[in-house]
């Protein structure tokens, strides 16, 4: 890949290790907590994320939860090594899954990673323990 080409990358993530506690809640407005998560990350990317996620679940049992967080990614890709960090936005619903969007966090990489940059987006079926990241990368 040259150094400023975009390359297209499906990667799959397996929840290794998920620690929720609770902030706060107030009443009718719905509990903030703090999830501490460690995924395996397999496919072209290789290797662990470590996650803090911000939560919001609604006041009514069932509805969808917002989220927010960033994940420190340490992988290969192919001859690359080093790591990067992710940003998550999005939406867990308890009946479709987790949806939400990716960004790598500028001047974020280290090792053959530096100068990483992209976007992409989080897909996960409702009652499963991983997913896929749809990233689009850019080295350089």
């Amino acid at each position: 890949m040259s150094s400023s080409s975009a390359v297209a990358l499906a990667c799959r993530f397996q929840v290794g290790q998920w620690q929720e506690t609770g902030l706060n809640a107030a009443d009718g407005v719905g509990e903030l907590k703090r999830a501490s998560v460690v995924n395996v990350l397999s496919g072209p990317l290789e290797g662990e994320g470590q996650l803090e996620y911000q939560l919001l679940y609604p006041v009514k049992p069932g509805g969808d939860a917002v989220f927010i967080g960033y994940e420190r990614v340490t992988a290969s890709w192919g001859d690359r090594r080093g790591s990067f960090v992710l940003k998550h936005d999005g939406v867990y619903s308890p009946s479709a899954g987790v949806s939400g969007r990716l960004t790598v966090v500028a001047d974020s990489g280290g090792g053959d990673f530096a100068g990483l940059s992209g976007d992409g987006r989080i897909v996960a079926r409702a009652g499963e323990q991983g997913g896929e990241y749809l990233l689009t990368l850019r080295l350089g």
